[in-house]
């Protein structure tokens, strides 16, 4: 049985009112100003002049000035031109984009029309046309509240007999360390080379735009978390090439083509020239993602990227952003007090809660590795935003709000919202994770006999990492991620062997990797493949435990001639599960953190016992024939 304290579950708010605190404040803020556009406008037009009159009904909504002048072609041109404008804006951050498309339509119309003759009928319509459709949209959204609202009450019976099992940090006080197979090696090594290739290069990974979720930044933090959640699972006693890949993933963030997007989104999204990565008040989407994978990284003992200019974002030859860990951690706590809603943006003006717990998780190991109070700071805070604007009353998450207008929409709520939401939600607010993992299985999952299954809904059916559509194998990718994170085992094993199943392996020279999926996707399943229960709470709340760090390791060894399918140390002896690369192989490997010149027996090797020198380290020789055990222990 898993270890944990069974809890009741979270039940739903019993009492919700029909806009969130936040966002009621920023909806009344929007209607005071557009209330005085909307008053000035009519002042303006009553005044009969044509030209000012045109401009003016032009600032009640785009295309104004056309509707009020009686081109309902050309208004409806506008309004469409815009709605392609807001969703630039909401891809990229531009909010340069619909303001644009407006100005320049209020604009081509006081020009176009200046001649024209305003009726009270078509500057009426105008007028009223913003102020009707708020009120439909209200009452739709009034209504869909009290649905919600009621379900909710359904959902809180059935919840009310529901216990979690939610475990301690660390859940256990040894970890348990697995051995990865044959078959995970060979997809490993397709996270390996694409780590080790030298740091200037990209081969491997898809390249579509940087911006949105296929963006370079995605893949390298997300072969990180692959590489860390390996290293914690299988082999905590191994550095050598995994940790040189674990380090190359985070310093190819540095590179220009990976984050200079945000010189972009800064200058279109809050109009400042500024492009710094870090020093900013958004792009959580790169220092909580990265934050994540750093404080991963250290929590295996080594600190270099919190030593001063560890994380550098290289603009040109003369102009370096010079960060660190700190910095990072700084960043997310500086932006989150500093937000409305606790959540802070992406692109700018946009949050998104899936981002922002990438963020919280960097917080809480950064707490744990540099005794800081980020996240102590802001749990609370923290946790109501989850609770109270960014979860509707039925239980679904809510995936994206703007942190201007504070609107939102229902197409971004599916499941590609939820999974990731949820799992990464684990290590910091396990109480609402349990829930939205138990209502997730509620309201999406179907069991057909043979396999769990999400419904078949467009988003499903989407590779995010390459923006293709067709498979629902990244969903499933996610899903038994999820349900491993979770503790439930049965949904994991079967999602992760229903993905196994459908894609077609690709395998060169010893590198397996799944075709159908993107770069990010077989990513994502190599981070399902090596994790357990709370792996990922555990890594993030609880680290190592010290006589992993201190014990033997290995230090060095051949990459691809040695794959390590386990490395584990319980502070005196070591023990080691390898596979050669390519075949047999004769090779010497380095082990360090022994105690000097002390003796060792070294079991599996061509060498009875090795002598560890001064600085505590031994090279040991060694034939690697399939599947090789070795064990090194002191003699005495």
């Amino acid at each position: 049985m898993r270890p944990g304290e069974r809890v009741p579950a979270r039940l739903l708010p019993s009492s919700r009112p029909v806009l969130s605190p936040v966002t009621r404040g920023k909806f009344g803020r929007v209607a005071v100003v557009y209330a005085l556009l909307w008053s000035g406008g009519l002042l303006v037009a009553a005044t009969g002049n044509t030209v000012a009159g045109v401009a003016a009904m032009g600032l009640l909504l785009p295309g104004g000035g056309h509707l009020a002048s009686g081109h309902i072609a050309h208004a409806a041109m506008a309004l469409a031109a815009f709605g392609l404008a807001v969703l630039v804006w909401w891809m990229i951050g531009a909010v340069i984009a619909p303001i644009a498309v407006w100005l320049a339509f209020l604009l081509e119309a006081a020009m176009t029309h200046s001649h024209s003759h305003l009726s009270i009928t078509w500057i009426a319509i105008t007028a009223g046309l913003v102020p009707c459709i708020v009120v439909v949209a209200f009452a739709v959204h009034l209504l869909r509240h009290r649905h919600q609202v009621v379900v909710a009450r359904r959902v809180n019976t059935e919840l009310a007999h529901v216990t979690f099992v939610q475990t301690a940090v660390p859940s256990t006080p040894e970890p348990s360390v697995g051995e990865a197979t044959a078959d995970d090696l060979a997809h490993l090594r397709f996270a390996l080379d694409l780590a080790l290739q030298p740091l200037s290069e990209f081969a491997g990974f898809d390249r579509r735009d940087q911006f949105r979720e296929a963006a370079l930044r995605y893949q390298l933090c997300v072969l990180g978390y692959a590489l860390s959640m390996y290293r914690y699972t299988a082999a905590p006693a191994f550095a050598g090439y995994l940790a040189e890949a674990q380090e190359q993933s985070i310093l190819k963030m540095g590179d220009k083509r990976v984050w200079g997007y945000w010189a972009l989104e800064n200058a279109w999204g809050r109009m400042s020239l500024g492009r710094d990565p870090v020093d900013n008040h958004d792009n959580v989407m790169l220092t909580g993602w990265q934050g994540a994978a750093v404080g991963m990284y250290e929590s295996f003992g080594d600190n270099r990227f919190s030593r001063p200019g560890g994380l550098t974002y290289t603009w040109s030859d003369s102009q370096q952003y010079r960060h660190d860990f700190h910095d990072l951690a700084e960043s997310i706590h500086r932006n989150m007090r500093r937000s409305a809603y606790t959540l802070f943006s992406c692109e700018p003006r946009w949050i998104y809660p899936v981002c922002n717990t990438f963020g919280v998780n960097t917080l809480v190991a950064h707490d744990r590795l540099h005794g800081t109070d980020f996240h102590a700071d802001l749990s609370e805070p923290i946790a109501r935003a989850y609770e109270q604007e960014f979860t509707r009353p039925d239980g679904k998450l809510i995936g994206v709000r703007n942190e201007t207008l504070g609107l939102s929409w229902n197409i971004w709520a599916s499941d590609g919202v939820s999974l990731p939401t949820t799992y990464w939600m684990n290590a910091f607010l396990p109480d609402q994770a349990h829930r939205a993992w138990w209502l997730t299985k509620r309201n999406s999952l179907e069991f057909d006999g043979e396999r769990y299954r999400l419904p078949r809904t467009a988003a499903n059916r989407c590779d995010v990492g390459n923006y293709s559509f067709g498979s629902d194998s990244f969903a499933h990718t996610f899903l038994s991620l999820t349900a491993r994170e979770m503790g439930d085992d049965e949904i994991a094993d079967n999602a992760f062997a229903y993905v196994d199943e459908k894609e077609d392996v690709e395998r060169s020279a010893g590198v397996a990797r799944y075709e159908g999926l993107s770069t990010q996707g077989n990513l994502y399943s190599l981070l399902s493949r090596f994790s357990r229960p709370a792996a990922n709470r555990d890594l993030i709340g609880a680290g190592l435990p010290a006589h992993w760090l201190a014990g033997p390791r290995l230090a060095e060894a051949a990459y691809p001639d040695v794959l390590v399918a386990r490395a584990v140390t319980d502070g005196r002896a070591l023990d080691l599960v390898l596979y050669p690369g390519d075949g047999g192989v004769r090779t010497t490997v380095v082990v360090d953190q022994l105690r000097p010149h002390h003796r060792y027996a070294a079991l599996g090797t061509l060498d009875a016992t090795v002598e560890a020198d001064r600085h505590g380290r031994a090279r040991v020789d060694l034939d690697i024939e399939g599947r090789t055990v070795v064990r090194m222990e002191p003699t005495s």
